[in-house]
């Protein structure tokens, strides 16, 4: 449950509603460059956006908002798990019952441990990626806290040793 004060702050804060236009949204070349920008630095200025888009102030304040509720533009957070407790990372490969992959998904995605869960192709069919507090919670995660799910028939668990490289790829 949100503490009392986050929920306050998160009622002044809301997201845009995202209102897809049902067709593919043509990006000028202005879009681009904006987007190339903030992908290089998500906290550029809107004047340091002015002077890379060589648009006007009023536009580079408006035009992401326009690109969040279209669906393309969507801002994340990439926090690393150990500044907040987690030390442990590891990926879960899945071999899962195809008919039974997205609701495995879905019921992996509600455990707050999981940061990304995703059906794929190949010999596992889903992807989970893992952030534990300790070796032992690591442990605890597919023997207690997962065990109980059926349709997995094979489960590999790779612990991350080290990050070389956190954050998304650029644009290019």
């Amino acid at each position: 449950m949100a503490h009392t004060s986050t929920v306050r702050v998160q009622a002044y804060l809301p997201p845009d509603p995202v209102q897809p236009s049902g067709g593919p949204v043509e990006l000028d070349e202005g879009d681009r460059t904006l987007l190339h920008a903030l992908n290089r630095d998500g906290r550029a200025s809107y004047a340091e956006l002015t002077a890379v888009t060589g648009r006007s102030e009023s536009t580079v304040k408006r035009r992401p908002s326009t690109l969040r509720r279209a669906g393309i533009l969507r801002l994340r957070l990439d926090l690393a798990p150990a500044a907040i407790g987690f030390s442990v990372e590891a990926r879960l490969w899945i071999n899962a019952q195809p008919a039974r992959v997205v609701q495995i998904a879905e019921a992996m995605a509600q455990q707050p441990e999981v940061s990304f869960a995703a059906p794929t192709t190949g010999s596992t069919n889903l992807l989970v990626a893992l952030a534990c507090r300790s070796t032992t919670d690591l442990g605890r995660f597919p023997t207690g806290r997962i065990a109980s799910l059926e349709g997995i028939n094979a489960m590999e668990t790779a612990p991350i040793l080290r990050t070389v490289k956190r954050a998304g790829a650029l644009l290019l």
